[in-house]
């Protein structure tokens, strides 16, 4: 069963997240609300791929997707503020609108994991 690592700062959000993960038959991860949660996270297990909300309070999600993408992990990037609020390195990466729609996300995760 494939693990994804949930990164949303939003509780609700990462709960319906989960939810649909699970009505997958997949197993989430997290969620994690700060980038050095998900860091630590990271460290602990190796997912499947990720789902990283571009914003995270007061901080920018760039630093997980760095380290996914050295350590080779596909992700996908979640964001209500449309395309343009990616960070710029990562603009061509998958991208899941909110708020979530289960066939929006079951789209992206069938993409990006292998």
């Amino acid at each position: 069963m494939a693990r994804i690592l949930i990164v949303e700062d939003e509780a609700l959000i990462a709960e319906l997240l989960a939810m649909y993960i699970e009505e997958m038959g997949y197993q989430s991860i997290g969620p994690a609300a700060t980038v050095a949660q998900a860091l630590l996270l990271l460290e602990a297990e190796r997912p499947a791929c990720a789902i990283l909300d571009c914003s995270l309070g007061q901080e920018e999600s760039a630093p997980v997707a760095e380290a996914l993408e050295s350590a080779g992990i596909p992700f996908a990037f979640a964001t209500g503020r449309g395309r343009g609020s990616l960070p710029a390195r990562f603009g061509q990466r998958p991208m899941i609108s909110k708020p979530y729609v289960f066939e929006d996300v079951q789209r992206v995760l069938a993409s990006i994991i292998s």
